[in-house]
């Protein structure tokens, strides 16, 4: 049983009040952001290449490098979003691993429209599973109580 976990990151968001509890003023909110999937087997002790939502192909600090040899999958859009084609992409690539394996899994996913499946038959060695609606908002509030299988990926990784 693997769990993945998609996790914004807004790497230049400035904290939005100081030490003495005063809010920030005359400064806008940064909305540069980069978007992580995490996903591991249950236990924790496997876990697979993140994947890596940037804005740009190409990010200054990584001209010249190549980008297939870094230890996370990277990929590009406008928004650093989680996209339909995107998931798919990772999802054919995660079954092409557990084939070359030999593995059956089965993967957890939040309901996420993003998470979206448009030819299931071609996962052959992954099944989904999908948690129910309004369900992640009370893992997220039982978190200290249950470790929920999310954030214990999260927490970790």
């Amino acid at each position: 049983m693997f769990v993945t976990c998609v996790i914004a990151l807004y790497w230049q968001l400035e904290p939005s009040r100081t030490l003495a509890l005063n809010p920030v003023i005359g400064t806008k909110k940064s909305k540069n952001r980069i978007t992580i999937l995490l996903c591991c087997n249950a236990s924790g002790t496997e876990k697979l290449k993140p994947l890596l939502i940037h804005r740009y192909e190409t990010p200054r600090s990584l001209n010249k490098i190549d980008k297939n040899k870094l230890p996370v999958e990277y990929y590009w859009n406008k928004t650093a979003w989680m996209q339909v084609s995107i998931w798919e992409d990772y999802l054919k690539k995660l079954n092409l691993q557990m084939h070359r394996q030999q593995r059956h899994i089965l993967l957890l996913i939040d309901n996420a429209p993003t998470h979206t499946i448009l030819e299931p038959s071609q996962l052959t060695n992954i099944t989904i599973h999908s948690l129910p609606p309004n369900t992640t908002k009370f893992m997220l509030h039982a978190k200290i109580e249950t470790n929920p299988l999310p954030l214990h990926l999260c927490l970790i990784w």
